[in-house]
């Protein structure tokens, strides 16, 4: 499909990943397409960003070829891999200007430790969501969905599933050196796209200040949280006894072991993680 217009890398290991930035770097590529979901993306633009040296990163194309492809869907990108290539290499092809919109990434690091890559951020709940998703061994939306529901029937019961997945962690948080009043949580999370997956959308401030993301540390109940479903679900303002939010440019979490989670990818922090405002680049929208 590509033909002249471009080339195509399979890049498996962290090795051919290397070779294929490198060979891309040499290009100047100006268009990034991933055939991969979330997970991907967020490792791509992670090498992308540490060859690349604080140049402008290429335009991003997510490709939607993934199990999760949450970033994808909240840019509204649907489709299969080969029709949304089809469509921007159509409107390449005729001179057209690519439609895109401007994001920021973020730049996760824990314990001091290299930084990754990725749109979206989350501790808590979120990763003992992801970690009961991905326990299924089916990792598909439909398996998400019936987990979801699974969770909301638990919650209205006071079932097994609920308390464990929505276990509280202590947390020390302070974004931008002001620290959060709260002692526990629910979840953390951060993003600079507004859908966090699941139909759910938490992060509308997140275009409201280039170079900001969109934090929120969820501590009221299950019950005030599960009765903001709606809310959540078409973006509108946190309320203050649901959670505190506001718009940072760095965040630092604090807590003994901590899980979390960069664009769906698990990761496990000694003590430390830190969020900040990473570079920013143009999603292509198809």
């Amino acid at each position: 499909m590509l033909g002249p217009d471009g080339e195509l890398v399979d890049a498996s290991t962290p090795d051919e990943l290397d070779r294929a930035v490198e060979r891309f770097r040499a290009a100047d590529v100006d268009v990034l397409a991933v055939n991969g979901g979330d997970g991907t993306a967020h490792m791509v633009l992670t090498a992308f960003a540490r060859a690349w040296n604080g140049r402008r990163l290429p335009d991003l194309l997510l490709l939607r070829g993934g199990a999760m492809n949450t970033v994808a869907h909240g840019h509204h990108i649907r489709g299969s891999p080969e029709g949304i290539l089809r469509e921007v290499l159509i409107r390449r092809r005729h001179g057209y200007p690519l439609r895109t919109v401007e994001r920021d990434l973020l730049r996760v690091s824990a314990d001091g430790g290299p930084p990754t890559l990725g749109f979206i951020f989350g501790t808590g709940a979120v990763v003992s969501f992801l970690e009961a998703y991905y326990g299924t061994g089916w990792p598909t939306p439909a398996t998400a969905a019936a987990l979801v529901l699974r969770l909301l029937g638990s919650i209205a019961v006071g079932g097994a599933f609920a308390r464990r997945v929505t276990r509280r962690d202590s947390l020390r948080i302070s974004s931008d050196g002001d620290e959060w009043t709260d002692p526990s949580y629910l979840a953390l999370v951060a993003g600079t796209t507004p859908d966090i997956g699941f139909g759910f959308k938490p992060f509308g401030r997140c275009a409201e200040q280039p170079g900001f993301f969109h934090a929120v540390g969820v501590t009221g109940s299950l019950r005030q949280l599960a009765l903001s479903i709606p809310r959540i679900a078409r973006g509108a303002p946190w309320k203050r006894r649901v959670a505190q939010d506001e718009l940072a440019r760095e965040l630092v979490v604090e807590g003994e072991g901590l899980g979390y989670t960069v664009d769906g990818d698990l990761y496990r922090a000694e003590r430390m993680v830190r969020i900040e405002t990473g570079p920013g680049l143009a999603v292509v929208l198809p």
